[in-house]
């Protein structure tokens, strides 16, 4: 089977390089046209992506991840198309793995792998969809009680089984693997009013709304270094570009009123961290400069009118 590969490239082509060489193994069986666009990096990207034999496509500026995506896999004529970011490198035979998942599973969408860290460490990248419910689990169910049957719920990192293949509410877009026909437009799987972080929980989103299953299947292992891009073009607010495009997101999807309570429960969560531990909140520590820089966020999108 003949599958379209789409791979976004910004200011990281050592790890470009990577991941197209694991390419040939991770399909296995299956052939792929692989498409780089190089959101003008002004590196040698376009010509790693030429010399391992995928095409190039070059813009003139940094277009984002969703728009730079669907150009990738627009025109495709295969049934199943795989999203995969530059910063990977997929283990022997991983993708012939999802897209046999999809061939043999019919009311699935979309299909990704167990993402593991370079050190072999599992890397959560399977998650709940955004709700108050789950942000004061996480602000304030205490680490011991978070074991067993709630863990497994909520999905919680440490928790939840990464071995089991499940279906699940959404994964980070990493690696997808989609059934073209599962799309409303399959020429703009992802939502170009993103510019990054957002669409790969948007798009698991509608195909839930719609009827299709989105599953992990850990047969399939990809190594993930993660955020490579996203540190090379936003630096050190990336937690800021992540939160906007989550309230963002919610906003759109449950409107005001809901997005205000989440907004309060995460508030609620992070101000139960600086009652328990202090010495996290009051210092310059990096981890108390984040801690406040995320609870400020969140109360300003409770406060915010509209």
């Amino acid at each position: 089977m003949k599958v379209r590969v789409g791979i976004v490239s910004y200011r990281t082509p050592e790890h470009l390089g990577q991941c197209l060489a694991a390419l040939p193994e991770a399909l296995g069986r299956h052939t792929a046209d692989t498409v780089v666009v190089d959101n003008a990096s002004g590196d040698a990207s376009p010509n790693i992506a030429r010399v391992a034999g995928a095409q190039a496509m070059v813009n003139a500026r940094n277009l984002g991840y969703a728009r730079a995506m669907n150009q990738a896999l627009r025109g495709a004529h295969d049934e199943f198309v795989i999203a995969l970011n530059p910063d990977t490198v997929p283990r022997p035979r991983s993708l012939e793995q999802l897209i046999d998942h999809l061939s043999v599973n019919r009311d699935v969408a979309l299909v990704v792998p167990r993402l593991v860290n370079p050190d072999g460490s599992l890397q959560p990248s399977v998650h709940r969809f955004p709700s108050a419910t789950l942000a004061l689990v996480m602000g304030l169910m205490p680490m011991a009680l978070r074991k067993g049957r709630v863990g497994r719920h909520f999905w919680l990192e440490g928790f939840a089984d990464p071995d089991d293949s499940q279906s699940i509410d959404w994964a980070i877009g990493a690696v997808h693997v989609l059934r073209r026909s599962a799309l409303v437009d399959p020429d703009q799987p992802y939502d170009e009013r993103r510019f990054m972080y957002g669409e790969d929980m948007a798009l698991c989103w509608d195909l839930h709304q719609r009827g299709w299953q989105v599953v992990l299947d850990p047969a399939s292992e990809v190594v993930h270094f993660g955020a490579a891009s996203a540190i090379a073009a936003f630096g050190d607010t990336i937690d800021q570009r992540k939160l906007a495009a989550d309230y963002a997101w919610y906003a759109e999807t449950h409107g005001a009123a809901r997005t205000r309570l989440w907004a309060a429960a995460n508030s609620i969560g992070f101000g139960a961290k600086a009652i328990v531990a202090p010495a996290t909140w009051g210092d310059d520590d990096p981890r108390a400069i984040r801690n406040r820089r995320l609870l400020r966020i969140h109360a300003e999108h409770l406060f915010r009118r509209g």
